[in-house]
């Protein structure tokens, strides 16, 4: 039986903090985004030089973002999904803090809230429209094409803006990828806020999931999450730089 703890509503809402990190040193991202990994965590090694620098800029996103909530806490993954659980210092998994994260070439988003969430960030002007086929319906295709539009108004390419939309929804039910994208279903529509439809349940559950596609150009960050967390079809966002490893 897992072992919960409550952090004392440290989270009100959703926290989406996007941390570039083309400037930063590597040896900085990996001492900082250590510190941030619970014992039980393994320790990851790889040969591929930009993937861990990825990896550890994300834990260090993690680790800053933590810090700035005045929470403290540590990551690590779920042992038969994969998704990461908060955990304190006992090893007690947090009922009410949720973490997730992507990052794409030199960039990572990060989102916490205080329930289930998936972010992804992707460039907005990738060309998914080879894949898309596979992972989203007709009727997907058909809603997208009509008109997929950011929280501040602007255009997004219907191809990438489901692919995105569909990997959070994967992400925040703690199935990810490998379970497929089209087990879940986006219902794009003029609203601040898509609905999202789920064919499959996960490990973690949202009794009302939804998504906002948030622009950076030349990015876009598609969030999931309970629709109550999103009224307005706006979140918190903040920038973490370079200075903050300092």
């Amino acid at each position: 039986m897992t072992n919960y703890v409550d952090a004392s509503s440290k989270l009100q809402g959703i926290e989406l903090f996007i941390f570039p990190f083309e400037d930063c040193d590597a040896g900085s991202l990996e001492t900082i985004g250590k510190t941030v990994l619970s014992p039980k965590s393994p320790l990851r090694t790889g040969k591929n030089v930009d993937r861990m620098r990825s990896y550890w800029a994300g834990r260090s996103a993690l680790a800053i973002a933590f810090k700035r909530l005045g929470i403290k806490a540590w990551v690590q993954p779920n042992q038969e999904y994969g998704f990461l659980e908060v955990v304190n210092d006992s090893g007690k998994i947090y009922s009410d803090i949720f973490v997730n994260l992507s990052h794409t070439d030199s960039i990572v988003a990060v989102v916490l809230a205080p329930c289930p969430v998936g972010v992804d960030i992707e460039s907005a002007e990738r060309d998914a429209s080879r894949v898309i086929f596979r992972v989203a319906s007709e009727s997907e295709r058909k809603l997208a094409n009509e008109g997929v539009f950011a929280s501040n108004g602007k255009v997004i390419n219907p191809n990438i803006a489901l692919w995105s939309g569909k990997e959070a929804a994967a992400k925040a039910f703690g199935l990810g990828m490998k379970f497929g994208l089209n087990c879940f279903e986006v219902q794009f529509c003029r609203d601040d806020v898509y609905r999202v439809k789920a064919h499959k349940m996960g490990p973690l559950s949202l009794k009302s999931p939804a998504l906002i596609i948030e622009s950076f150009d030349p990015y876009i960050v598609s969030v999931c999450s309970e629709s109550e967390m999103m009224p307005s079809g706006r979140i918190s966002r903040s920038l973490i730089s370079s200075f903050d490893l300092l």
